[in-house]
């Protein structure tokens, strides 16, 4: 099956624990019953080299199978990541090299 990486940019921090905890609730639950390889991993200290065109660094990344990008897509467009004020996301196929 395909794998699909989603690579989350921008987005809020939780104005209160209880909101952050249950944004992380919301997270979890459309995350169960997904084929994720990679759940969601933050980054942190990240540097941009060279031209500076990439707009909103990389927050995290998640890696999932998914019969096609229309699917892994349609996960996507349901992710609570998305709830947050200048949150985007990309949804990009990986390609098996070798």
């Amino acid at each position: 099956m395909p794998q699909f990486i989603l690579t989350y940019h921008g987005g809020s921090q939780p104005s209160s624990p209880e909101e952050g905890k249950a944004h992380m609730a919301r997270y979890m639950a459309w995350m169960s019953g997904l084929d994720m390889v990679v759940g969601q991993q933050p980054l942190k200290n990240t540097h941009v080299l060279g031209a500076d065109q990439i707009g909103t660094p990389m927050m995290g990344y998640s890696i999932l199978n998914a019969p096609d990008i229309a699917s892994a897509r349609a996960i996507a467009e349901k992710s609570p990541f998305l709830e947050m004020d200048n949150a985007s996301m990309q949804v990009s196929e990986l390609i098996v090299m070798g």
